[in-house]
């Protein structure tokens, strides 16, 4: 037997301990003698001692030998702060160890508390951080492998709440909750990002021994009370140095501030001269009871992480959906390699208000904690304990057990998240942006020479994120609508960084296919896939917009804007390269980006001279692809170069004329060519439509109100089926298609490609002037937009009632297994005649309410039918549309409610004159358009009829932005205090969801602004939360 030897009595003579030693257990070789306090290694690092194995010792009265065995616990602490409170509990203090692991940096305390051997360590200066932490663990197995239990001690931010009542001075001990371990460890920075609460690790459980003692603890606390201030007081009164630092604070300085209330950035002075004591910033709190403990003890999960946590409204957030009790950076890094339980006094509330008042004495509280646990374990108990590198060993071979399924289950989950990935993708090609790209041609050399060179441009091209607006003519492009451009933009960045489709993948799984219908969500996955760290800078290039719709250019201005707001930036460098044409109403809707960015704007308008000599160099350029002699080339660039008004587009369209005419190579024949070219874009287009054949020209007027009211462009298949179908079809297979290639090439004699703005307006009746004098061309102005929709939406309503007919529909099962409806059909079918089913299911209502449908066509009834929830064409209509909405389904719908909901007046009101129940409802209550709701109130609708959730129509018309229905509802008597199952007013909706105006309107209606919703949230902290500026200052404004 080899042991090594420990005298408990300090004094001890060697020589009488190793004569009583030998003469008790003959033939043992002693390798060392040391006291108690001299606890280490040899330094050959072989040898077994005390602080390690079983060995044989004297007991302190010298009443002779038994057996003993030496345990350590692991104390480890998070800061300075925290080793002095610790220190301050000890009941004997060892001299440090002599020897430890090579590598171990720690510095150590070695101690006893009560009746057991600890270890104390603490973090380096200032190096909070999971991953320090656990280097720190794995250094103190290696140095002291006997270890058994371990508690990490500390300081930490709290997560106050209705249901936990955390105060400054109290303390958090971890423990499981909800099947977590009691430690939750999370990723601050997605959390920030997408204000959603990331874990990213699982995390073992405390020792069983710890978890008991902490229970035992509880019940004795609840029984009889703790002592810690008597504690804490006890020993400040032996250290009265330690009293400024670590004494209890005064109760004025526990001050809990509404969660909207940020203290300044940059301001290093106190809370109460930075953001005052007005009790309407803080949160009111009673006073504590004399039979309620303080400081409170507080059991629950803890959150941990690599960032400190400062934001209130982020932590009100995932304390919520966690039932977090604080926040804290070290415990995540022990957890899975050092077993421990985490004790953390609160000293701030995990918002901007930094509290250093309270750390001295929330450190205190911690360590008073941790010695009424240390001293209701027994040593016995611990003895029982396996040591933690031994846990920690086993855990490594099931896990080396466990490797090659893990290995399988990750190649198959990689699987499964690459093809989400690559469908979100697909979805986002829906803008077809791609066509467009392909037509724009090559910069001419020595074109565009003013803008690269002008001084706006190289101070934006220099800076690291900002705006730049381009006021000139505008592109080929035609794409108006904010959605189709979003959805371009994100499929652009995720082809070339892949990586960030990650932040369209968790809002995919929120919406399913709805997602490339709502802006919204499009925005939100744009802004956090910008702040990624990985995305780097970003330029965006958004132009033409004033092609953007009038109704979607204030959501579009926001967002772009509140990219550049310092609170939203964080690693995003965002570019804007925004480009309009240089109209007044236009420009003035850039009145707060050209304040905030004074140099932003490039004047192409004043750059006309310019300009026009760079056309010139395109007409050079052009003039020269052309199969003609030097001396005609040379005639023709003369005679181009002398008409005024040269712009690049006019330039287009008429080499594009001269390229396809057949004229004669000779002077006289260049000047009868020249003489026939349109000297204006509006003439360049009018001949291109005469071309076409008297007898194709209903066609040709039928396929241009086709491409004006459209969604998106039409697919060959689709044109063909829209062009071709009338009141006569009778089935889907009596449209009489002709061959694809046949009706290609039909078609492509028109020379009809709106790659410019200016087709539109060219075509558009509704763009007209009333003092617009008759230009005299053939098409100009000829087809309104009610005409061009009602073209659309009779296609549509015709073609999806041929599904009323004999025409298999798939089973539920079928579209169970995967099939969509609209491609169940194709793949059933060889031809092209389901090729319009997709875009008729997903547009024909807006077409049929944009058309402005009278009262009596011959349309209504059709559109009857694909309301009938009984009908064949609304199961296929349904199926296919309500995919693309983020609302709930539901097996209520009425005919009536469809109706409502896509705003179709006349259906309405013809349903309404067969007695159809005004009253009913689905899961969402409401409709959005102001003449049903107009219609349906006219008619006796109950102007505060309830859904199952209990939120009113000015509920949801205030959430959804419908202005005109809020004034309509609120001159009809609507209550504004009105509350759903959330207790949200409809002021605190609009708050919630940035709808200014409406704001406005239910404030000067009296809307109480300290309304608050069951999570105890106003409508000012669903604003600031959200970043509604303008709204958060009005409400603040209100309350004052």
């Amino acid at each position: 037997m080899t042991v090594a030897l420990v005298a408990v009595a300090e004094g001890r003579q060697v020589e009488a301990l190793l004569t009583a030693f030998v003469l008790a257990f003959p033939g043992c070789q002693v390798l060392a003698v040391r006291q108690a306090r001299h606890v280490g290694a040899p330094g050959n690092g072989g040898a077994i001692i005390a602080a390690y194995e079983t060995l044989y010792v004297l007991d302190g009265a010298g009443q002779g030998l038994r057996f003993f065995e030496l345990v350590f616990g692991g104390w480890g602490c998070a800061g300075d702060t925290e080793y002095v409170t610790a220190q301050a509990f000890l009941n004997e203090e060892h001299e440090g160890p002599e020897h430890v692991s090579p590598n171990d940096n720690n510095d150590y305390t070695l101690s006893k508390i009560g009746k057991h051997n600890v270890i104390i360590t603490v973090l380096p200066n200032r190096e909070y951080s999971t991953s320090r932490t656990a280097s720190i663990a794995s250094d103190i197995m290696h140095s002291f492998p006997n270890v058994r239990i371990g508690l990490m001690v500390s300081i930490s931010s709290s997560a106050p709440s209705r249901k936990h009542d955390i105060r400054l001075g109290d303390i958090v001990v971890s423990a499981p909750r909800n099947g977590k371990s009691g430690v939750l460890q999370y990723d601050f920075s997605k959390t920030i990002q997408n204000r959603s609460f990331q874990q990213t690790g699982v995390l073992n459980q405390a020792p069983a021994v710890l978890r008991a003692a902490v229970n035992g603890l509880k019940a004795q606390y609840e029984s009889k009370g703790h002592r810690h201030e008597e504690d804490i007081n006890n020993i400040l009164q032996k250290k009265p140095r330690l009293q400024k630092k670590y004494g209890r604070p005064g109760p004025s300085s526990d001050r809990l501030y509404q969660s909207e209330v940020v203290h300044p950035v940059d301001d290093d002075s106190s809370c109460v001269a930075a953001c005052g004591t007005d009790l309407s910033k803080l949160i009111p709190r009673s006073e504590r009871t004399q039979d309620e403990d303080n400081p409170t003890i507080h059991y629950g999960v803890i959150a941990s992480g690599n960032q400190l946590m400062k934001d209130a409204s982020v932590r009100d957030k995932l304390a919520a959906e966690e039932d977090i009790l604080c926040f804290e950076m070290e415990a995540a890094g022990l957890m899975n390699h050092f077993p421990c339980l985490v004790i953390r006094g609160i000293c701030d509330y995990s918002d901007s208000h930094k509290n250093k008042e309270w750390q001295g004495y929330a450190a205190m509280v911690a360590a008073a904690y941790t010695k009424d646990l240390l001293y209701r374990i027994a040593p016995n108990r611990v003895e029982a304990e396996k040591k933690i590198g031994e846990i920690l060993s086993d855990l490594h071979e099931v896990a080396e057990e466990h490797r090659d399924v893990a290995r399988e289950n990750c190649n198959i989950t990689k699987e499964i998240l690459q093809a989400q990935k690559d469908l979100a993708k697909e979805r986002l090609r829906d803008a077809t942006y791609e066509w467009y790209k392909d037509r724009v041609e090559a910069r001419v050399e020595g074109t565009y020479i003013w803008f690269l060179k002008h001084e706006n441009f190289q101070t934006w091209l220099n800076q690291e994120s900002g705006p730049l607006l381009v006021l000139a003519d505008p592109g080929y492009q035609d794409q108006n609508t904010v959605r189709q451009a979003l959805c371009a933009l994100l499929h652009q960045l995720f082809s070339q960084k892949p990586s960030l489709i990650e932040h369209a993948i968790i809002q995919f799984r929120k919406d399913g296919q709805g997602l490339i219908n709502s802006t919204e969500s499009l925005w939100k996955v744009l802004r956090n896939a910008m702040k990624d760290p990985q995305a780097g800078p970003i330029i965006i290039v958004l132009d033409a917009l004033d092609e953007c719709n009038p109704l979607e250019f204030p959501d579009l201005m926001r967002n772009v804007e509140s990219q550049f707001r310092s609170d939203q930036l964080g690693h995003s460098k965002p570019k804007y390269l925004l480009t309009c044409r240089p109209y007044k109403q236009i420009v003035s809707k850039f009145r707060r980006l050209l304040g905030a960015f004074p140099n932003i704007r490039i004047p192409g308008e004043e750059e006309s001279e310019t300009i026009s000599q760079e056309v010139n160099r395109v007409i050079t350029h052009r003039v020269n692809q052309l199969p003609l002699s030097p001396n005609i080339k040379s005639h023709l660039e003369k005679r181009l170069r002398g008409i005024t008004h040269r712009t690049y587009l006019w330039a287009y369209l008429v080499f594009d004329n001269l390229e396809e005419d057949d004229f004669i190579k000779t002077p006289t024949g260049v000047q009868s060519a020249i003489a026939a070219l349109p000297t204006s874009v509006n003439q360049a287009y009018d001949q291109i439509l005469n071309k076409s054949k008297s007898e194709e020209r209903p066609i040709v007027r039928k396929v241009l109100s086709i491409i004006l009211a459209a969604s998106r462009p039409l697919t060959l298949s689709e044109m063909k089926i829209a062009v071709n179908i009338d009141a006569t079809s009778q089935s889907i297979h009596d449209i009489g298609l002709e061959d694809k290639e046949d009706f290609k090439s039909r078609l492509r004699s028109y020379k009809i490609y709106f790659l410019h703005q200016t087709a539109r307006e060219f075509l558009l009746a509704d763009l007209a002037s009333p003092t617009t004098v008759p230009s005299g061309l053939r098409w100009h102005h000829s087809i309104t937009k009610h005409h061009a929709h009602a073209v659309l939406a009779e296609a549509c309503v015709l073609y999806l009632n041929f599904f009323n007919s004999d025409v298999s529909l798939p089973t539920d099962a079928n579209v169970e297994a995967g099939h969509s409806v609209d491609s169940w059909f194709v793949d059933s079918d060889s031809d092209d005649s389901y090729a319009f089913l997709d875009y008729s299911a997903k547009t024909w209502g807006a077409h049929f309410r944009e058309a402005g449908i009278i009262d009596n066509a011959a349309i209504i009834p059709f559109a009857l039918r694909i309301c009938d929830p009984d009908s064949k064409s609304y199961t296929v209509w349904f199926r296919i549309y309500w995919k693309t909405t983020r609302i709930r389904t539901t097996k209520y719908f009425t005919d009536l409610m469809l109706a409502s909901y896509y705003g179709h007046h006349v259906v309405v009101k013809v349903l309404l004159e067969k007695g159809d129940d005004i009253d009913s409802k689905d899961n969402d209550d409401t409709t959005g358009h102001e003449a049903i709701v107009k219609l349906l109130l006219e008619k006796g609708a109950d102007v505060e009829s309830k859904g199952k959730n209990g939120r009113t129509p000015l509920s949801w018309a205030a959430e959804k932005g419908h202005e005109a229905i809020v004034k309509l509802l609120l001159e009809k008597g609507a209550d504004v205090e009105s509350k759903g199952n959330k207790c949200r007013t409809p002021l605190l909706w609009a708050a919630q969801t940035g709808r200014d105006a409406i704001v406005k309107l239910l404030l000067e209606k009296g809307a109480d602004v300290e309304s608050k919703d069951k999570d105890g949230r106003t409508p000012l902290s669903w604003a600031a939360e959200k970043g509604h500026e303008a709204i958060a200052k009005l409400l603040q404004r209100k309350s004052q």
